[in-house]
């Protein structure tokens, strides 16, 4: 072994050249790239350990600074067991840098599979987009030849769990646990061989990805002009400046150029040379700026001025001690300044946990000052709404933004649509209960908890059970750390203060709006009626109505979480113990993928957890038939059912490996399916699925007439016609009993026969 000096800018090996030695980073710093993305590896890193069961590596190793490397005499795995043989004290070293480098991999990879999500539908989106306001303004529309060529963007095969594999071990290795390694050299040399078998898949799927992005950008920006790019500007040229669709086309145009001047998959001259030929075209129209542009700018400056010194302000809003304030501002400041803000080393990771902790006693001094006052500064505001600190770290044109938002949702309400703030509000203010927390205990059994444990008397439970400032902070520590990491979806990277590098899509396009919300669940509503539809016991004697069984409609809270995130979350089916309470769902405020799977994917999950509440400990027992225990039947005893063909089974048995053997997971999958496919007339499922979907969930009358001609849907409608006819009979005798006892007809009749003419 030998040390070696590397000049900066030296590549340390290239892709391709042959695995003649491992070399470990004793200082400076150097950038592993290849196709599809690029990582940094530090002090005590081993660059192309995860290489070792390849011939040649698969990436290139570049010096970004002057550094030093120790040279080991490994090849291949082989000698990779002799060397930790002789050198027990490396097993660590190496297998945590193995480790390091596949949680680097994820990363990207997580990061590219969103990309390529989004850009497939993004590309459909806005062609429909071009192609309506050409109808609009009766124009003849061009086509756009490269969008039929991009498939829809498919899901690979990587295993969920594997990415918190490789984390969690990384973590183990961290601590004093991970001695045993050098007792043992057979064990570090297989988790290392493991790793790269799976650091080999990883690199195929990125350059996989990026092959696919960059398809899918080159429908924006092309050589050839049969691109969005000349598509929208070609026709906001043609329509102009005063346009009543202007404002819109402008923005768009400007998406598009932030997201292809951002790429490294479009070529910087083409792109700089399209954009200057549309600023010229602009200019010789005599058109400086979109319409009302004049006045957004003024806006922004105005913004801006106003966001100025933010985390100062936010602090001294506070009224925080000292101590806290400058600790604060020290973790702010170097997350800020850190060029790697996902980075995976023991040091970030701490750091952002450090600030995690730190925002969210933040939060609860900031909101509990807040409800005492009238007005509130703007940063503030954009703290309480989306988590924003400091306006370098969120970037200048994301200020400008979340302003704009701040200012739409101060004072805006909506029956079921909450921000963080304003749901705390509703517990303060005594209109909402806490939630559950992370082990399915709401406020009044963690009280009972406490009182049973000899933490609390009788005395303190009962005036606990009043006092609105315990519950906000059960709230506060239960609910909020656990679900805003949730639905940031990235928990190995997750940091709670907004930051720009997290901004993967334009924040007007990923904004979500009550209005938005109520739209998307309204067409959920509009396939599944019943969705939301409660059964409860009526009773009326007066009116001689002594016991029934109605259906009573309750829409979700759904509380929008401070961040920018890529998840949604069912977290509870009802409030408490009662039935006929609201489930709550969670979603980040900015969501980066598509909102109306996302809800349709809660409503799938709400259904099975609201079927499992109601039936209890018999929820998968199919002798007293429901929607979770026929579901669960089917799934644990397809392979015996002579309705299903081999291939069928084959591709069940495939669905369940990727829903790793959760029941749940298979019925949330086919239920989106059956919202927006079969609900379109377009069969997707299995035969016993979408029997038992349409049976617990019909499709809407207007649907089910539509359906009713397909001899796939024929029995099933007809069935449910004959049950619907049959309550609806009952109904008009129930009628006549309030007419014979001469009562007025209560409104919850009416409301059931609404149900059951849906």
């Amino acid at each position: 072994m030998a040390v070696v000096s590397i000049k900066k800018g030296t590549l340390l090996f290239g892709a391709d050249t042959p695995i003649t030695e491992l070399n470990l980073i004793i200082s400076g710093s150097f950038c592993i790239s290849f196709p599809g993305g690029e990582y940094t590896l530090y002090k005590g890193e081993a660059p192309g350990i995860c290489e070792l069961s390849m011939v040649s590596h698969a990436a290139s190793c570049t010096a970004l600074e002057d550094a030093s490397v120790l040279t080991c005499p490994v090849s291949d795995i082989t000698s990779l067991s002799a060397f930790l043989r002789e050198n027990p004290d490396y097993c660590v070293v190496f297998t945590r840098s193995a480790f390091r480098q596949m949680n680097h991999l994820f990363n990207l990879h997580e990061l590219a599979h969103f990309h390529c999500g989004s850009l497939y539908n993004d590309c459909t989106r806005d062609y429909t987009s071009y192609l309506s306001l050409c109808m609009r303004h009766q124009l003849k529309p061009r086509k756009l030849s490269l969008l039929s060529q991009l498939s829809p963007f498919m899901e690979d095969s990587l295993e969920a769990w594997a990415n918190s594999y490789y984390d969690g071990f990384e973590h183990l290795l961290a601590g004093s646990a991970s001695s045993f390694l050098s007792k043992e050299a057979a064990v570090p040399t297989g988790l290392i061989g493991l790793a790269c078998g799976d650091y080999r898949s990883m690199l195929a799927s990125l350059a996989s990805l990026s092959e696919y992005e960059k398809q899918a950008l080159s429908i924006y920006l092309n050589d050839s002009l049969d691109d969005l790019f000349d598509l929208y500007t070609a026709l906001y040229l043609k329509l102009g400046a005063d346009s009543s669709d202007a404002d819109a086309l402008y923005a768009a145009i400007s998406h598009m150029i932030s997201r292809l001047k951002n790429s490294s998959h479009v070529d910087k001259l083409l792109f700089s040379q399209r954009t200057t030929d549309f600023e010229n075209s602009l200019k010789t129209m005599g058109i400086k700026k979109a319409a009302g542009s004049e006045e957004s700018a003024a806006q922004s400056e105005v913004s801006l001025e106003q966001l100025a010194g933010s985390l100062q302000a936010i602090l001294d809003y506070s009224e925080s001690e000292d101590s806290f304030c400058l600790n604060f501002k020290q973790l702010i400041t170097q997350y800020k300044n850190s060029p790697d803000k996902n980075a995976a080393d023991d040091g970030f990771r701490g750091l952002r946990q450090a600030i995690a902790s730190g925002f969210y006693e933040l939060y609860g001094r900031i909101f509990f000052r807040s409800i005492t006052e009238s007005s509130i500064p703007l940063p503030v505001r954009m703290f309480l709404y989306f988590g924003y600190v400091d306006e370098q770290l969120a970037g200048e044109d994301n200020c400008a933004r979340l302003a704009h938002f701040a200012e739409q949702l101060s004072g805006a309400s909506s029956c079921y649509v909450y921000t963080l703030y304003d749901w705390l509000k509703a517990i303060y203010e005594g209109k909402k209960e806490p939630s559950r927390n992370e082990f399915d205990e709401d406020y009044t059994d963690h009280l009972h908890k406490l009182k049973l444990s000899g933490k609390i008397s009788d005395k303190e439970e009962a005036s606990l059970a009043s006092d609105m400032h315990k519950k906000v902070e059960y709230e506060l520590k239960n609910m909020f750390p656990t679900v805003n990491k949730m639905t940031f979806g990235r928990i190995s990277t997750f940091c709670p203060v907004f930051s720009a590098h997290n901004v993967l899509k334009h924040p007007d396009s990923s904004f979500v709006s009550a209005n938005t919300l109520s739209g998307l669940l309204s067409d959920i509503r509009t396939i599944d009626f019943s969705a939301f539809y409660r059964e409860y016991v009526y009773s009326n004697p007066q009116a001689g109505i002594p016991k029934e069984f109605f259906h009573l409609e309750i829409l979700p809270d759904i509380i929008l979480m401070p961040n920018i995130g890529t998840r949604g979350v069912m977290w509870q089916e009802i409030e408490g113990r009662r039935r006929t309470t609201a489930a709550r769902m969670m979603l980040s405020v900015f969501y980066l993928e598509d909102l109306q799977s996302a809800l349709t994917r809660l409503t799938g999950e709400y259904r099975w957890e609201m079927c499992k509440r109601v039936q209890g400990p018999r929820w998968n027992d199919v002798s007293d038939r429901s929607l979770t225990s026929e579901y669960f039947d089917y799934i644990q005893f397809y392979r015996k059912s002579h309705e299903l063909t081999a291939d069928t089974k084959e591709r069940i048995r495939g669905a369940l490996q990727k829903a790793h053997n959760s029941y749940k997971e298979m019925f949330v999958r086919d239920y989106i399916t059956y919202i927006l496919f079969e609900g379109t007339g377009a069969p997707r499922l299995t035969k016993p699925s979408r029997t038992i979907l349409f049976t617990y969930c019909p499709f809407s009358e207007k649907i089910r007439s539509v359906l009713k001609t397909n001899p796939i849907y024929k029995d099933m409608t007809e069935h449910y016609e004959l049950k619907k006819s049959q309550h609806l009979h009952k109904l008009d005798l129930l009628e006549r009993r309030v007419e014979n006892a001469a009562q007025k007809p209560p409104k919850e009749l009416a409301d059931e026969r609404f149900y059951w003419e849906k």
